[in-house]
């Protein structure tokens, strides 16, 4: 049994393979469950017929694990993005792409430009939560175990500054996102449940996230100038 907070709700995995503990340390937590999850062996090989490769059952536990776990957050208006968020001098930001694209490699060249004052938060599946102030929404991002195969994140999370999809391009620039583009690229990156209401949560917190959060286009390439294209974009269309 493992117990651990995702996104600031208490979760117990009735987990049967270790794996789960390892994945999960720095996590931990003592808080009675909100949420409880254990995986049976049918979905461990239904799991393993969508999984290319060979995985061992703890691995696939783990996956099932937070598959089911963030089908369970939606209900407390939290989602999986697809994404790699970082934090600076405590603000998030947002890189989606598919799968090759440079997520990674921009994560890394922020790190590189901004150092210290620079913190990783989730490299691939981080946690969005959406909190209300009054009418408005607002939404933070936060790190999970789950971090994808370059292992890079934390337990800490940041409010959400700006989201950046990402495109290969010798020349980088970075410009606003038509509503189009937020939609269509945006819903490629979530974490979509089969269940009617979950699906109707979901479409409504995605709407309230574009029409909050800053969307822009990021065209980048190997170097530190597109970091400087993003950072600068976000600056010159905040309002004072």
């Amino acid at each position: 049994m493992v117990n651990c907070m995702l996104a600031g709700i208490p979760v117990q995995f009735d987990n049967r393979f270790p794996q789960l503990a390892g994945l999960c340390r720095g996590y931990e937590t003592d808080l009675p469950p909100a949420i409880r999850i254990s995986v049976s062996a049918d979905e461990l090989e239904a799991e393993r017929k969508q999984q290319p490769g060979e995985f061992s059952d703890g691995y696939l536990e783990t996956v099932c694990c937070y598959r089911k776990a963030a089908m369970q957050l939606l209900d407390r208006d939290i989602f999986v993005m697809h994404a790699s968020v970082v934090a600076l001098d405590g603000e998030g930001y947002a890189f989606l792409a598919p799968s090759g694209v440079g997520k990674t490699t921009q994560t890394r060249l922020w790190q590189q430009h901004f150092g210290q004052r620079l913190r990783v938060i989730n490299g691939d599946k981080p946690l969005i939560r959406m909190v209300h102030d009054g009418e408005a929404a607002q939404f933070h991002a936060y790190g999970t175990p789950w971090q994808g195969k370059e292992g890079m994140g934390c337990n800490a999370s940041a409010p959400l500054k700006a989201v950046f999809f990402l495109k290969q391009s010798r020349e980088p620039g970075a410009v606003p996102a038509t509503h189009t583009q937020k939609v269509d690229l945006l819903f490629r990156q979530l974490l979509m449940p089969v269940e009617p209401e979950r699906m109707m949560r979901l479409l409504n917190m995605a709407d309230k996230l574009v029409s909050s959060v800053p969307f822009y286009v990021l065209s980048c390439d190997m170097t530190e100038a597109s970091v400087l294209c993003a950072y600068h974009a976000v600056k010159e269309g905040a309002p004072e």
